[in-house]
């Protein structure tokens, strides 16, 4: 656990925790919070729907992308999973959230309208716009891109899934005697900075790996 905890991932330990301090200090709301990681999410399922529909437009016919190997793969594949993945998706997010008003007496459909007014909504349009340009780069500057079918992404934005899963149940145990929302928002932010600084660190391994087979490597003369 000590190599997470490093001086670089510092910056990335302080953003998770400012979500917390606004709610405990600000005056912040725990379900605007909540909701706006949820309302993330929903938008990460959306645009990896147009993630894999252009990777099967442009190389689904791509000498590249046919020849990696993807024997292990099983069941539905190819075009098929990106309806697969709207109704997998798309169903494991309304279950959780149902559960998640269940728990709370939580008006969702208020709460998540409110994210759409004020100053929410610069927000919102905010991680839309940064994860629309993160697809663009990825679709047009990622060396790989090439060698990508769908199947090769599909399971990409399930981290969160897994995240919000996690707050659902385990927050779900902090609030049985009490309606209020903190439980899931602490439970949310320990498994977002647990995920967080989980992957950092891969690629830091995979970007520490890369130098030492590249100093390994013989000089050209």
């Amino acid at each position: 656990m000590k190599k997470y905890l490093t001086s670089k991932n510092l910056a990335l330990l302080l953003i998770n925790i400012v979500p917390l301090y606004g709610v405990l200090f600000l005056g912040w709301q725990a379900i605007i919070i909540i909701l706006f990681y949820v309302a993330e999410t929903i938008m990460v399922g959306v645009i990896h729907v147009f993630k894999m529909t252009a990777l099967y437009i442009m190389n689904h016919n791509n000498p590249k992308a046919l020849a990696v190997d993807r024997s292990a793969n099983s069941g539905v594949s190819g075009l098929g999973l990106i309806p697969f993945f709207i109704f997998h998706f798309g169903f494991f997010v309304f279950i959780q959230m149902m559960v998640f008003g269940g728990f709370t007496d939580q008006n969702l459909i208020k709460s998540f309208g409110m994210l759409f007014t004020g100053n929410y909504k610069y927000a919102m349009a905010i991680i839309f716009i940064t994860k629309l340009t993160l697809l663009v780069s990825e679709l047009f500057w990622d060396p790989e891109v090439e060698t990508k079918l769908p199947d090769d992404v599909f399971f990409e934005p399930y981290l969160r899934i897994f995240v919000q899963q996690f707050m659902v149940i385990l927050g779900g145990w902090l609030t049985i005697f009490n309606k209020s929302v903190m439980g899931y928002l602490i439970i949310l932010i320990l498994c977002k900075t647990t995920l967080d600084l989980f992957i950092a660190n891969i690629g830091k391994e995979r970007f520490d790996k890369m130098l030492v087979q590249n100093k390994s490597k013989p000089k050209k003369e």
